[in-house]
């Protein structure tokens, strides 16, 4: 009888022991994994944290730029909180808060910094791509809006192969409305013949312009004027047209470009 009760004694310890043996190498496994899930977390509070900074200060630039923005956009109305994914921490280098903290003193700015985005002077680049935009299709809109897209595409290009020709402004709408502040002697007939106030661009053919502008300025595809710098309607044949070489027709449109040096002297 005593020896059983032994038996049962021993049996009983090593039981326990093995319990406590598993459970220390289960606590020991998880250990790891609690770890890396508490540095996830913290790095994910850290990316909050970042993205947070960052739309204040987004905010807050947006919302005192003069004239252009901050109309659109006030304390009232802010911005959406961003949240950076983790490649896009990890393409900056992953940097933490005390990090940027420590080296700038300041993390919103260093975010504007790196995005290099909202800078005052990105606004007014923005700003001047739009004008532009509008001034192309302005101009494809009164010269060819009736005109198929090639004819209108042929249209857009003339203005884009004057603002890079020495001859004419640099910009799109200086070239669209060069002259335009005389009664005669405009570039483009609409720009000073009372065309602009007596019909504003409107309807499905004011949003057939302004796509045709958007991928005008792309510059992508095979060019549609071949370098023309010149056109005129099939209707007129103004005294210009004699002096530049004739390159095609395009709908109701006639496209011309300047001579070469050996074209004006065989001419001569």
């Amino acid at each position: 009888m005593k020896t059983k009760i032994i038996t049962s004694s021993v049996a009983g310890r090593t039981a326990t022991g093995a319990i406590g043996l598993f459970t220390c190498a289960a606590l020991t496994a998880l250990l790891p994994v609690a770890a890396d899930r508490a540095a996830e977390q913290n790095s994910d509070h850290i990316l909050a944290l970042q993205a947070s900074a960052f739309a204040e200060e987004v905010t807050t630039r947006v919302t005192t730029q003069t004239g252009l923005w901050s109309a659109t956009y006030s304390s009232a109305a802010p911005l959406p909180r961003l949240k950076p994914s983790r490649s896009t921490a990890e393409a900056l280098g992953a940097m933490h808060a005390e990090a940027i903290l420590a080296q700038t003193g300041n993390w919103a700015d260093s975010a504007v910094g790196v995005f290099q985005t909202f800078a005052p002077e990105h606004f007014d680049h923005a700003a001047r791509q739009t004008r532009e935009r509008q001034c192309l299709a302005e101009a494809i809109w009164y010269e060819a809006r009736s005109e198929p897209v090639a004819g209108q595409l042929a249209v857009a290009e003339v203005v884009l192969n004057r603002v890079r020709h020495r001859s004419y402004p640099n910009s799109i709408c200086g070239v669209v409305y060069q002259g335009s502040e005389r009664t005669t002697g405009c570039q483009f007939t609409f720009s000073c013949d009372g065309s602009t106030v007596a019909r504003q661009p409107r309807g499905v053919t004011w949003e057939a312009s302004q796509r045709v502008a958007a991928h005008a300025l792309l510059g992508v595809g095979l060019s549609t004027s071949d370098g023309a710098t010149h056109y005129h309607t099939v209707a007129v044949d103004p005294y210009w047209s004699d002096s530049l070489v004739q390159i095609k027709q395009v709908g109701a449109h006639i496209f011309y470009r300047f001579p070469t040096r050996a074209e004006r002297e065989r001419g001569a």
